[in-house]
């Protein structure tokens, strides 16, 4: 960790130790501030500068988890981890997986996991119809979104019920299409939005290369890529579409959020990362709090960054997400839901 104060706040302040009076009553006041939300960009940012950014990612983690709804999805997903789930096949046979890649998944996702191909196979297994969107590998979010768009309206024809799962650059093309693009036939065809890590509102890794155009420049040249595809996911343009989009509460929307401290960054990471701390807690490629879509539900996956791969775990969480996400629609469980159940298995 980055600070005695983080250290403190991990390890004697949330096990309930009051080994410093004085730091824990400030702690206090701040857990009594953010009773209600939790914490935002700026607040976030403000708290990185009055102690550190891995206490304000602690923070944010601890906050999340004091929802509810929040910590009953959690728990859930913990007791999906620990025990096999079994899968009902009539159920399975209903519902269909788009899973949308990140960005330049074509060249790059073996590597990253952004082509979902390992996710893919892992749920073909118990039976679940998943496709790929096939997006232009580095498109702009407006370009994605409209791709993203005639597939839900072909696959709604079938008339199984849709989950979406996105990674990264996807999830903002995904929020569009939700909040603005589809027909009322084929929005009712969408159940569910598993975001993962996606960049709602810009990465400030953009507006970062932006800000230095002879390094700008010669980078797109070299990779390929488009100025106006990259520029869409900057974060004035993000957020500013972020704040227009209004997807409703009818589906469920559950983020798969990756919260590292300082020292659990991938490969990927550790030269971003620090790019971005100076604003804050981030992942590698957003910040923390950008990455929370509206009206939606979040697992806490503290020590993962932007890159999920990573993680030693990813295939039995994968496998656990999925089922996860089955069961809350079955139950009828949506992002406005006033009921938080913890779905149990195991021990009968």
């Amino acid at each position: 960790m980055d600070s005695e104060v983080a250290r403190y706040y991990l390890e004697n302040y949330l096990q309930g130790e009051d080994e410093n009076h004085a730091l824990s009553g400030r702690i206090d006041a701040l857990h009594r501030e953010y009773v209600r939300s939790p914490p935002s960009r700026e607040d976030l940012s403000a708290l990185s500068r009055v102690f550190s950014v891995d206490f304000a990612a602690l923070f944010l983690a601890h906050r999340l988890l004091t929802d509810e709804c929040n910590r009953a999805l959690n728990q859930s997903f913990a007791s999906y981890l620990q025990f096999e789930a079994g899968v009902n096949p009539g159920i399975v046979s209903s519902y269909v997986v788009l899973f949308v890649p990140g960005w330049d998944y074509a060249r790059n996702g073996h590597v990253t996991g952004a082509d979902f191909a390992k996710p893919r196979e892992l749920v073909s297994r118990f039976g679940l119809e998943n496709h790929l969107v096939e997006l232009p590998p580095t498109g702009s979010v407006e370009r994605n979104a409209t791709v993203l768009a005639s597939e839900i309206a072909r696959r709604s024809r079938s008339g199984k019920k849709i989950i979406l799962a996105s990674a990264s650059s996807a999830g903002p093309a995904v929020q569009l299409v939700l909040g603005e693009m589809l027909s009322e036939r084929d929005q009712d065809s969408v159940k569910a939005w598993l975001n993962l890590g996606g960049i709602l509102q810009g990465s400030p890794l953009v507006d970062h290369l932006e800000a230095r155009p002879w390094l700008f420049s010669p980078i797109v040249w070299l990779k390929g890529w488009e100025k106006e595809a990259i520029r869409s996911m900057s974060t004035s343009r993000s957020r500013s579409r972020f704040a227009r989009l209004d997807m409703g509460s009818g589906i469920l929307v559950v983020n798969y959020l990756g919260i590292p401290l300082s020292g659990q960054l991938s490969r990927f990471s550790r030269d971003n990362y620090p790019i971005l701390s100076s604003d804050g807690p981030n992942d590698g490629m957003t910040m923390l709090a950008d990455a929370i879509a509206p009206n939606s539900l979040t697992i806490v996956a503290l020590g993962s960054d932007h890159f999920f791969a990573e993680d030693p775990q990813i295939d039995e969480k994968t496998v656990a997400l999925m089922k996860l996400m089955l069961a809350y629609v079955e139950s009828d469980i949506t992002s406005g839901s006033s009921r938080c159940p913890r779905l149990r298995i195991g021990h009968g």
